[in-house]
C-alpha cells in the first residue's frame, strides 16, 4: 500500500463522513451504540445505525481497492463503496421523511457524500491509469 494512503483526500473525506454520521446517530438515538440502534423498534434509530455501518465501509474499502491489482475485482469493490454511499443518502432521505429535526446535520452529511463521490471518481480514474502503466 502507498505510504501516503492516509493522506489522500478521498480517504480523509471517508473519515470525515464517519465522524459526521456517528455524530448524527448519537444525536438521533440519544447516544445509543450501533447494536442498540440495529435492534431498536424506532425506525430513526435503525436508519441512523445503518448510516454509521455504511460509513464504516468506506475507508477500508478504499484500501482494498488500492491494493487490488485485478481490474475487474477493483471495479467490483469500487462499486461496493459507491453502493454504501448511495445507501447512506437513501437513509438520510428516510430520516428527513420521518421528520428528524437535525436536518442541518443530514444536509452536511449529504454534502460530504457528494464531495466523496467526486473525489472517489477522480481517485479511481487515477488509480486505473497508474496500475495500467
Amino acid at each position: 500500500m502507498e505510504s501516503d494512503f492516509t493522506q489522500l483526500k478521498v480517504y480523509r473525506k471517508a473519515q470525515e463522513i464517519f465522524k459526521v454520521s456517528r455524530a448524527i446517530a448519537c444525536i438521533i438515538s440519544d447516544n445509543k451504540n450501533i447494536m442498540e440502534m440495529g435492534i431498536s423498534s424506532n425506525y430513526n434509530y435503525h436508519f441512523a445505525g445503518e448510516i454509521v455501518s455504511d460509513s464504516l465501509r468506506l475507508a477500508p474499502g478504499l484500501a482494498v481497492v488500492q491494493n487490488t491489482s485485478n481490474y475487474s475485482l477493483r471495479l467490483k469493490r469500487a462499486n461496493n463503496i459507491r453502493k454504501a454511499a448511495r445507501r447512506m443518502l437513501s437513509k438520510c432521505r428516510k430520516l428527513e421523511f420521518n421528520g428528524v429535526k437535525e436536518t442541518e446535520f443530514l444536509n452536511l452529511l449529504k454534502s460530504e457524500l457528494q464531495q466523496f463521490e467526486n473525489l472517489f471518481a477522480d481517485w479511481l480514474n487515477n488509480l486505473h491509469y497508474k496500475k495500467d502503466e
